[in-house]
């Protein structure tokens, strides 16, 4: 049976597994925050962790931490293949933690059969934004983001543009999908009802 969150029935969709198997919720599992970058899974991951008193992961700090460069050192120096071999690894490193919030790169659901490894692994939340105001956001930031910092203003958008279409799919596959506000206080809240709900 398809379980629904109270009060935000027109903007968190669940969705079942494939071929008709139904989503277990367990009171000890983890959670994974997908979605493209700059969507807010660290910035909300970090504050419901705290709220809950529960291990926050997040992939793309422990990726720095454990090689000792920035991600975008890692892309120059060794490219996007190594920084995804890695960043797999670090995934499964969430292993550790039977019940923690982890955030995880916008790509890292694209690579290394990854996404398949989190839905075995936890249940899986999908951050969606509008496209217009996502693309908005990260022009604003664009010399943040390693794999916009090289581009122009127009050619930033249309990499942007790309990468949504590729992506999407893989974060469409989420057994929970929030539609994001673009608000940090209601959008906190939406992921709270949302943790609330699956523990």
């Amino acid at each position: 049976m398809r379980r629904q969150i109270p009060g935000t029935i027109n903007l968190v969709k669940l969705k079942n597994e494939p071929h008709g198997k139904s989503i277990n919720f367990e009171a000890d599992m983890r959670i994974y925050l997908l979605g493209f970058m700059g969507s807010g899974k660290s910035t909300l991951g970090q504050r419901i962790a705290g709220a809950f008193h529960v291990p926050f992961f997040d992939t793309d700090n422990v990726v720095e931490a454990q090689s000792g460069m920035t991600i975008p050192e890692i892309f120059s120096v060794y490219g996007e293949e190594y920084f995804r071999h890695l960043e797999a690894d670090i995934l499964r490193q969430t292993n550790f933690y039977p019940k923690s919030i982890n955030s995880t790169g916008g790509g890292l659901p694209c690579f290394e059969h990854n996404m398949d490894w989190m839905k075995e692994s936890g249940i899986t939340v999908y951050l969606q934004w509008p496209d217009d105001l996502l693309r908005q956001h990260l022009l604003q930031i664009r010399q943040t983001r390693p794999l916009l910092s090289q581009f122009t203003e127009s050619e930033a958008g249309m990499k942007i543009s790309d990468l949504l279409t590729y992506r999407k799919p893989f974060y469409e596959q989420s057994a929970i999908t929030i539609e994001m506000t673009g608000n940090i206080d209601s959008d906190y809240n939406l992921l709270e009802k949302t943790c609330k709900y699956i523990w």
